[in-house]
């Protein structure tokens, strides 16, 4: 597409100066490594090389982009099929004659860097518009406006024309019903299942009480540190979108995407594919042929049942507004799950208390979430912060920051058992459910403990969609990643 000059022209100055910052200053493409750049974010081939070149040299450790160094590398590069080889391309564009006077420019100059790339981002976002057709370039007075905007300017200008041209729909903040009206509608609703989210995998008693992953609800996950958040939203929430083809949004602030990968890789052997894989073998590399092969089956598992299901987004900093445009984006797209691993207060509120702040961002992150909104079903992991452990888990032990879990519909707490709970004075009785053959009636049937395994606690410690009065235990294996129900127990509240 032929883009107006208005949109081309002016970044030009940009794209060299840019390049000038990088090459004089090689550490710099660090600060840059997390934005998206591509061709199109470059109006002339010449500075795409050199910045592509140049951040070739800085992943290859190089950090003198001297003549002598670059020539160096780039005789050195091989030549591709059907392309230029390097030293040619490097020669067509002029070598190192083309950057060394914009490096000397640059050299002493670190402050202005960040305007620069901002204003080619600026102008490479109004010719992705241009190219979408939302904006009418053939008006010179709004193009004017335009070019003449920062490029945040720019990005709450279109959010505002967007949310303006849509300001009709479901504007008013209250809506009046009769609570008697169609309530046989109501009855088919609940006939057909619909008050019914999607079961969470290998968790029937979690998905008798909890009634599955329902769309607009927020769902808290609250263990300590080193517990098992991330393996146990692995297990019973990932897989979950695994089996039943829902699509959803991951974002995690405290592990990479890479740990994740390697996470869901041993679940789906050891759960689904039933090949545990031992976790601390897994990082030790040195794979047997057996362990590439469980690997393999299970990425294919993986890229059979889950190619574009869950977009996965890395957070530097936590902030509300950045999981909000994300909903916004992918929830028309079919994503209708959100994870967030692990939930903090928004770091964009520094002047608030840190309570205060995780409260703002709950309250935002039900709003965005609710039934009337996106209605997209949340799970939310948060780190349980105790001076000590205590036996019986409720809504208490959140201390300050309590009023997260208002807005939650649900709240599952846990911890590991304690010694002392096998036997004697804390014992506990752990026990399912069984028919009784003769009356029909159900009864409790003991489940023996084995103090030689390690057990998990976990308590619903609010539950709007059924009792809370009952805990689920799940039998532990932090060597495979296995968290498997296999009781119900109730918990004194003695021995806090």
């Amino acid at each position: 597409m032929k883009f107006i000059n208005e949109f081309v022209e002016p970044s030009f100055l940009h794209e060299s100066l840019i390049n000038g910052y990088l090459w004089s200053n090689p550490s710099m493409y660090q600060k840059y490594k997390s934005h998206k750049v591509s061709r199109s974010t470059f109006t002339e081939d010449v500075w795409y090389f050199y910045y592509t070149l140049g951040l070739e040299l800085f992943e290859n450790g190089i950090r003198d982009f001297s003549d002598k160094t670059v020539y160096t590398y780039v005789v050195s590069r091989p030549k591709e099929v059907g392309k230029k080889s390097y030293i040619e391309a490097y020669n067509s564009f002029g070598g190192y004659e083309t950057i060394s006077e914009i490096m000397e420019a640059c050299k002493d100059d670190s402050q202005n860097d960040e305007y620069h790339f901002n204003e080619i981002q600026k102008y490479e976002s109004l010719r992705k518009l241009q190219n979408d057709s939302l904006i009418n370039v053939e008006d010179k007075t709004l193009v004017t406006k335009l070019c003449k905007m920062s490029l945040k300017q720019v990005q709450v200008y279109i959010q505002l024309k967007y949310k303006e041209a849509f300001a009709h729909i479901n504007s008013g903040d209250v809506i009046e019903h009769d609570l008697v009206d169609d309530l046989e509608g109501a009855i088919q609703e609940l006939n057909e299942g619909e008050a019914m989210g999607i079961p969470l995998h290998d968790a029937p008693r979690l998905n008798r009480k909890i009634k599955g992953w329902k769309n607009g609800s927020l769902y808290y996950l609250v263990l300590s540190s080193g517990v098992g958040k991330s393996s146990l939203a692995m297990e019973k929430f990932v897989l979950s979108l695994f089996e039943n083809e829902e699509k959803a949004i991951l974002a995690i602030n405290e592990e990479s995407v890479k740990k994740w990968r390697h996470l869901l890789l041993s679940t789906i052997s050891t759960k689904i594919l039933k090949k545990p894989i031992n976790r601390e073998k897994m990082f030790e590399g040195n794979f047997t042929n057996e362990m590439f092969e469980k690997l393999r089956n299970a990425a294919k598992w993986a890229e059979t049942k889950g190619r574009g299901l869950i977009k996965t987004l890395e957070l530097k900093k936590f902030r509300m507004q950045d999981i909000h445009n994300r909903v916004e984006l992918y929830r028309p797209k079919g994503y209708s799950k959100l994870i967030i691993d692990t939930f903090k207060p928004d770091r964009s509120q520094s002047d608030m208390a840190r309570w205060e702040a995780f409260s703002n961002s709950a309250q935002e992150l039900h709003d965005l979430i609710k039934e009337d909104n996106y209605n997209v079903g949340t799970l939310a992991t948060v780190q349980l912060k105790l001076g000590k452990e205590t036996r019986f888990l409720d809504l208490d032990s959140i201390g300050k920051s309590m009023e997260i879990v208002e807005v939650a519909s649900v709240v599952m707490m846990g911890r590991l058992m304690f010694d002392d709970e096998f036997e004697g004075r804390f014992a506990l009785n752990a026990y399912n459910y069984k028919k009784d053959e003769l009356t029909g009636e159900w009864c409790r049937d003991e489940y023996k403990l084995d103090k030689d395994k390690q057990y998990l606690i976990i308590f619903l410690s609010k539950n709007r969609f059924g009792s809370e009065d009952e805990q689920i235990i799940y039998e532990v294996n932090y060597e495979i990643n296995s968290f498997k129900e296999v009781a119900l127990v109730k918990v004194p509240r003695y021995g806090n």
